[in-house]
């Protein structure tokens, strides 16, 4: 039996294999509506594209066939895509040596870094630079024409002629009536010439004028090409006006090795022309770009002095270099320096027969320094610092940093600063010199005596001139006002300021300001007076309001405190705020200090019907005062309506203060019960139910919950708890829109109850124990 079930299991496996082959071939373009292009691997689509080859069928054609056998156009794109991407790659094969071309950059290995740090490599990575031959321009006058192009005449005027006629192994065209053109070898101008006179002997209206000859190329032939030293080297069939760059670029570009600049075009086993591609690179010249012919050999010797430039330059790299070239040379390469580099002297590392050494190339050696194969060149940063300056800070009208010159003067310097500001200070400046071990020092310097040229000093470099204002010697004097201004604050000490001029910069008295002003003054003496008790005066002013009567102004002094006072009798307007379910909600003005809730109600024309006077309270600011401070905190105020209306003169009747919000909520039929219970919810609310009615409608007690201490908390925020007697309990009575909160026993004194009892136990079980132990041992003493 088991040998049975393997028996079959192979045969199934074998059926399922050759199932899967038989889908894996059946993917192609006659099958095209059952393709499923989201499952195609890469050979399924590889299949697809060498049938097309084959059956010369077009993109165009592939997506008529396949939007007509019911493929959606997106479904095509993909396919289309994924053809291109992966067929790409491959333009031609050479049958003989099975070699492809790639017109991709190639993708750089692990062993082509180093290549790709050589200047020059970057072309042979870009797809954008492939050098590829536009085959839709017009045929260059110089193409040299071979077997395989075909030439297309036409004759028109008088007489009249067309047709295509390729170019034979022997190297001629065949044209009817006209015969054989021998043309292999001839550039297209002069196969032109050639087919013309061969034309006129058959159509004489040429020779007379009467009709014209026009001749193209309409299909160019393939050359083969060798290449040797590049990254892909081989056999290559390309377009026969295909140049040295588009070769050299299909093939990945010289190898690790391979030389830029010494690159050799043999043809007919002789050197024609040697490339450098930093011609290109540097000035764009492609003169060495030049077409290729039949059988032409590209060999890529291998370099012979690459060097390394690093640090400030505008192209660091990897550079090779001719016999012939210097550092300077170099430099052009890699475009120069850039705007911060050290040029003065470069450090070089050499290779010497053993090790490494450090050479300074200095900059006169510039041109003469050739560069020898493993030089590292590092250009370092000029330094942070300015090697000819001079300062000068303060009380000028410049300050700034200055070139110095030879002999130049302090006075100089000054001048350069437009001059000293009115407030400096000349009977001394500081110049801050530095010494020759880099270390700073201290000269002082009579400002009256350089500039009326007495005295003369000559500065050097890092020399800083620091010239003081009167000012800086004198300490900033203010004076303030408070009170009843519109901006009190502190303000600068001016001379002659007056009272009435300090009001003015406060922008004059805000309403309820009183004419009495206080000034307090500060003693200020030399010397402390022995028993001086009194620290300042105090001086009251009665002025003009209005600010019109200046007969009473007073001079004011330095650190003076002015305090604007309020009249005795004004007192500005204070207000409440009405919110929710009355007639008329907004902003009220309290019109005495004894003006109650109730007033206010009225006035805003009493409760709407929707409003639940059962849900009435009052938020009021007060100050709290905390380590932080002190700062305002809102507080509710719940309010027992009814009982208001029933005696409107007793304390419940609250006397209301300036900020105070009066809140009226609307009808709320419902229970919120939250705590121990099994759900948190809303019950609607049903009059005179008890508190057990609601419990028993969020689904019960919770496990823990504590049933001696249920409370409440009514919509106006005040609160009412169980009530116990001896074993009786009395919930509170339930109102609508309160809130039947449970909370849950605590825990911490039941477990160290327990914990204490399961104490207790161990302890008495030892003592048990124990007892027994000593009733034993003092039996057996007894027997003994």
């Amino acid at each position: 039996m088991i040998l049975f079930f393997k028996t079959n299991f192979k045969l199934t496996l074998l059926f399922l294999a050759i199932n899967f082959s038989f889908n894996f071939s059946a993917q192609s373009i006659s099958d095209i509506k059952n393709i499923k292009v989201n499952q195609l691997n890469d050979a399924e689509v590889r299949n697809i594209k060498n049938e097309m080859d084959k059956k010369n069928i077009s993109f165009e054609t592939l997506e008529n066939m396949a939007i007509t056998n019911g493929m959606a156009p997106a479904d095509f794109s993909i396919l289309k895509a994924r053809i291109e991407s992966l067929t790409s790659d491959v333009n031609a094969t050479n049958v003989e040596s099975g070699v492809t071309i790639s017109e991709k950059p190639i993708e750089l290995d692990g062993n082509a870094i180093k290549s790709s740090q050589v200047f020059g490599s970057e072309i042979f990575n870009s797809s954008s630079l492939s050098f590829e031959p536009n085959p839709n321009m017009a045929t260059p006058t110089n193409y040299i024409l071979g077997p395989g192009d075909e030439i297309q005449i036409v004759i028109y005027g008088m007489q009249e002629f067309s047709g295509s006629f390729a170019v034979s192994k022997e190297g001629k065209i065949s044209i009817p009536i006209v015969g054989q053109v021998f043309v292999n070898g001839l550039t297209f101008e002069a196969a032109k010439i050639q087919i013309k006179r061969a034309c006129s002997k058959v159509y004489s209206s040429l020779s007379s004028g009467a009709s014209s000859l026009s001749t193209s190329l309409i299909k160019i032939r393939s050359i083969k090409i060798t290449i040797l030293g590049a990254r892909k080297p081989g056999n290559y069939t390309v377009s026969s006006i295909s140049s040295v760059f588009n070769a050299l670029h299909i093939a990945g570009g010289p190898n690790n090795n391979g030389t830029y600049r010494n690159i050799e075009l043999l043809r007919g086993n002789k050197v024609i022309k040697k490339i450098d591609i930093y011609k290109f690179l540097t000035s764009g010249d492609q003169s060495d770009n030049i077409n290729l012919l039949d059988n032409d050999v590209i060999r890529i010797p291998v370099y012979e002095n690459r060097v390394k430039i690093e640090g400030k330059v505008k192209r660091a790299g990897i550079f090779e270099l001719l016999p012939n070239e210097t550092f300077v040379d170099l430099l052009r390469y890699c475009s120069g320096f850039d705007e911060s580099a050290y040029k003065a002297n470069i450090k070089l590392v050499q290779n010497t027969e053993k090790e490494l050494k450090i050479v300074d190339l200095a900059e006169k050696d510039y041109l003469s320094y050739s560069p020898k194969l493993g030089d590292v060149f590092k250009v370092s940063t000029i330094l942070n610092r300015i090697d000819n300056k001079v300062t000068i800070r303060g009380s000028v009208y410049r300050p700034d940093d200055y070139a110095v010159f030879d002999g130049m003067t302090l006075k100089d310097l000054i001048l350069k600063a437009d001059g000293l500001t009115e407030d400096a200070f000349l009977s001394k400046a500081i110049l801050i010199r530095e010494k020759s071990d880099l270390t700073k020092e201290i000269e002082s310097v009579d400002l009256r005596a350089i500039l009326d040229e007495s005295q003369s000093l000559i500065l050097r470099k890092n020399d800083e001139l620091v010239i003081n204002s009167l000012f800086d010697f004198k300490n900033p004097e203010k004076l303030s006002i408070n009170g009843f201004v519109k901006k009190s604050g502190e303000f600068p000490f001016i001379e002659k300021l007056t009272l009435y001029d300090l009001i003015l910069l406060a922008g004059g008295f805000t309403e309820g300001a009183s004419k009495t002003i206080e000034i307090s003054r500060v003693i200020i003496k030399d010397e402390e007076i022995k028993d001086q008790i009194e620290k300042s005066i105090i001086i009251n002013v009665d002025i003009d309001v209005s600010l019109q009567d200046q007969t009473k102004n007073v001079l004011l002094m330095p650190y003076d405190i002015v305090q604007v006072r309020k009249k005795p009798i004004f007192e500005a307007q204070k207000g409440i705020t009405i919110i929710g379910e009355v007639m008329y909600p907004g902003n009220y003005t309290i019109s005495s200090n004894d003006e109650r809730f109730l007033n206010f109600i009225e006035r805003a024309g009493d409760l709407k019907n929707a409003a639940d006077v059962n849900s009435i309270y009052i938020i009021r600011k007060t100050d709290r005062v905390s380590t932080l401070g002190v700062e305002k905190i809102e507080r509710k105020i719940p309010l027992e309506y009814e009982k208001i209306l029933k005696r409107p003169n007793s304390n419940k009747n609250i006397v209301m203060k300036t900020g105070d919000k009066i809140v009226i909520e609307k009808v709320d039929n419902t229970v919120k019960v939250i705590g121990s219970v099994y759900l948190n919810s809303e019950i609607p609310f049903v009059k005179n139910k008890k508190a057990k009615y609601y419990i028993n409608g969020v689904g019960g007690y919770g496990t823990n919950a504590n049933k001696r201490k249920i409370y409440i908390i009514e919509a106006n925020g005040l609160g009412n708890t169980t009530k116990t007697f001896l074993f009786f309990r009395k919930h509170p009575n339930i109102t609508a829109g309160c809130e039947l909160i449970i909370p849950e026993r605590e825990e911490k004194k039941d477990n160290h109850i327990r914990k204490s009892i399961a104490e207790l136990s161990v302890i008495s079980s030892a003592i048990a124990s124990l007892s027994f132990m000593v009733i034993s041992i003092t039996n057996v003493l007894t027997k003994d």
